[in-house]
């Protein structure tokens, strides 16, 4: 603790005559604003710092009163047990005292002061304390003995505290001024707040500050920029106390805590998610993101076009709100697929609201945070409607027609033609009208799988290629040896290539 030397300075005789006053300037809202009077001492009691408002107060010029011990100045009307309570305010500390003074030219006034211990310049500890001129209003009585006030007000994490007056004069900051923004206490004690508000934020302020002193115990807490020490603008989250009422304090007090980090990564994030919507939306394939429960966090204008349905409809719903029941079902299916890690491409058909029937191929894959954590699904989604027509078309003299299928589960879409999928070997002869049994029960994803073995592929490849897993494939060739009444995977090549011998 250091034992301020300052503090028994301040009981004194007042002494004689001097030269004139400094006028002050006004309030925020046009009214005449009160002087402040604000004096530096270093802790042997010597001025450091005379405000004009402390030169139009106390009749000493700034040039006469630097360098003086401040006991020489006024009568302060301070008692032995004011200073001894002075002397422990410490670095964290505030001392706020009503008190009588009786100035060189003998004029007696009532101030209030509030003082504190702060670092000055060059880093050299110095006492700063604001006075303004009081009037007691009617009924109320001087404060007694045990009603003087001393507080500590202790800064906690990354806030900074400011004390100031109802038309936002700055009687004291905290510690935490120069780390947070540069000044020192002596830079800004007894200028007004306004001067550091950004012009762009002051009507917003305004609005909040005159709230919080309309009504003792009334607060705010806003968001604005504030000008530091170097001139740059900063953001901060501030919390406004209105303890004009608490005999401890009797002040407005600012809790502010430096938010402009927060602020450039919302800005950063935000800017990024516009360039990701811009290039999302200039895709001509549909592009559609879903959380778990398959509500759209992201869809472009052309994910909204295929399904026919208007764009800002789309991004407020659930994925399922535009299809049927069944593709419903299918959807759901694939989403809990996405949970397990599977990507996959597949493709369904479906009816749309507008009642046309169309293909989507869809890629899909699973959606995680930067930690891993599952956030959904994302879709890259294409309209292959015309090119299901043209390969109907290129068919429809054909002794085959389509076979109707499933591709894992219901879905509500058509299998194509067996031949469209598969290599030549699988191809039947062109004048046989036998079918191997079991051969129209394949769905299409059993038959990408069977058609890329009999190409020579193994199971790791063939997940690959299909965005599935190594047990998914193996899961295909299982039903598929079922549906056939084969028991390996060679018998189902022999089988499959026996079917198109000449001998047969």
């Amino acid at each position: 603790m250091v034992r301020h030397a300052a503090a028994s300075q301040w009981v004194s005789r007042p002494v004689g005559p001097m030269t004139r006053t400094v006028p002050y300037g006004a309030s925020f809202d046009g009214a005449p604003a009160t002087t402040i009077a604000v004096v530096g001492t270093n802790t042997s009691g010597v001025v450091t710092l005379w405000s004009s408002g402390a030169a139009a107060m106390f009749d000493w010029t700034e040039e006469e009163a630097i360098g003086r011990p401040i006991a020489e100045l006024a009568e302060w009307g301070l008692s032995r047990k004011d200073v001894t309570e002075f002397l422990f305010i410490g670095t964290s500390g505030l001392w706020v005292h009503e008190h009588e003074v009786t100035t060189r030219t003998g004029k007696r006034m009532r101030l209030k002061t509030t003082a504190s211990l702060v670092a000055g310049a060059d880093g050299v500890e110095e006492i700063l304390a604001s006075s303004t001129r009081i009037e007691l209003p009617e009924g109320r009585a001087r404060l007694s003995m045990t009603e003087r006030p001393f507080r500590a007000l202790l800064e906690r994490g990354s806030d900074l505290v400011v004390i100031c007056d109802r038309n936002l004069v700055i009687g004291y900051a905290g510690p935490s001024l120069w780390r947070m923004f540069g000044c020192l206490p002596r830079q800004v004690i007894g200028h007004s707040g306004w001067d550091y508000v950004h012009p762009q934020d002051l009507a917003v302020v305004r609005r909040d500050w005159e709230g919080a002193v309309s009504g003792a115990g009334e607060y705010r807490r806003l968001e604005l920029r504030i000008r530091n020490g170097e001139g740059n603008w900063r953001w901060i989250e501030v919390r406004i106390s209105n303890l004009v009422a608490d005999v401890s304090i009797g002040a407005m007090v600012l809790n502010i805590r430096d938010i402009t980090e927060q602020h450039e990564i919302a800005e950063a994030l935000a800017s990024s998610e516009h360039l990701l919507q811009t290039i999302v939306d200039a895709s001509s394939e549909g592009v559609c993101i879903v959380d778990p429960d398959g509500s759209l966090v992201l869809a472009n204008y052309r994910m909204a076009e295929m399904l026919a349905v208007n764009h800002t409809r789309l991004l407020t719903g659930q994925i399922f709100d535009f299809f049927d029941e069944e593709t419903t079902q299918m959807l759901r299916q694939r989403l809990r697929q996405r949970a397990l890690g599977v990507r996959e491409l597949y493709e369904f058909s479906f009816r749309r609201l507008d009642g046309q029937h169309r293909w989507l191929r869809v890629s899909g894959a699973p959606w995680y945070d930067q930690n891993g954590r599952y956030l959904g699904a994302i879709g890259m989604v294409t309209d292959v409607t015309d090119l299901k027509q043209r390969e109907e078309l290129s068919h429809s003299g054909s002794n085959f027609t389509m076979l109707p299928g499933r591709i894992e589960g219901p879905g509500g879409y058509l299998l194509p033609r067996l031949l469209d999928r598969m290599p030549a070997e699988l191809m039947p002869p062109s004048q046989s009208s036998r079918s191997l049994p079991g051969l129209d029960r394949l769905s299409r994803r059993e038959i990408e799988v069977v058609r890329m073995l009999l190409h020579g592929d193994r199971v790791p490849v063939i997940a690959r290629q299909l965005f599935i897993s190594q047990s998914t494939v193996r899961n295909h060739l299982s039903s598929v040896f079922r549906k056939l009444r084969v028991n390996s995977q060679q018998e189902l090549i022999v089988l499959l290539r026996e079917r198109d011998s000449p001998d047969r």
